[in-house]
């Protein structure tokens, strides 16, 4: 093969293997975005657990962001207001409730596993890429070198 055609063939590997790394990034980013919304749904089923379990008025420390705390009371439990997205929030029993977020984090860890699965395609399909490209930048170096080797000294 001639160095046009490694060269070309080099172009196109360095460039699938650009598009496939902002790719990897993007599974990276949404991955670690639907593992922040998992551990949210986790800690409100655990809350909402222990709540039933204790069955009569609790007092919590609730947590307010940036690390702050407020104690509260909670009087009851019997309904929850569940947020349906998009502003919307609407009051369920407490067991309805609980049932929703259960649902919801079987679908986030579908979400989750399909794009960790083709975060490990998407890597191996790179490293082979980068091989490859390595591969042919040396072929492409050696071709150069034999290209000049053959020339007189002065020229």
């Amino acid at each position: 093969m001639g160095a046009p055609a490694l060269e070309q063939q080099l172009a196109r590997a360095v460039a699938e293997l650009q598009v496939l790394e902002r790719a990897l990034s993007e599974l990276q980013s949404s991955i670690a975005a639907l593992r922040a919304v998992l551990s949210d749904h986790e800690n409100a089923l655990d809350l909402l657990e222990e709540l039933r379990a204790r069955g009569s008025a609790s007092n919590l420390l609730i947590p307010i962001g940036g690390g702050n705390l407020i104690q509260a009371e909670v009087r009851s439990i019997k309904e929850v207001h569940v947020s349906l997205g998009a502003g919307v929030i609407v009051k369920q029993p407490l067991d309805q409730a609980i049932e929703l977020i259960k649902r919801r984090m079987e679908n986030l860890n579908a979400a989750l596993r399909t794009r960790e699965e083709a975060l490990a395609s998407y890597a191996q399909r790179a490293n082979e890429l980068r091989r490859l490209v390595e591969a042919l930048y040396r072929r492409l170096s050696e071709a150069q070198q034999a290209g000049k080797g053959g020339q007189p000294a002065g020229k």
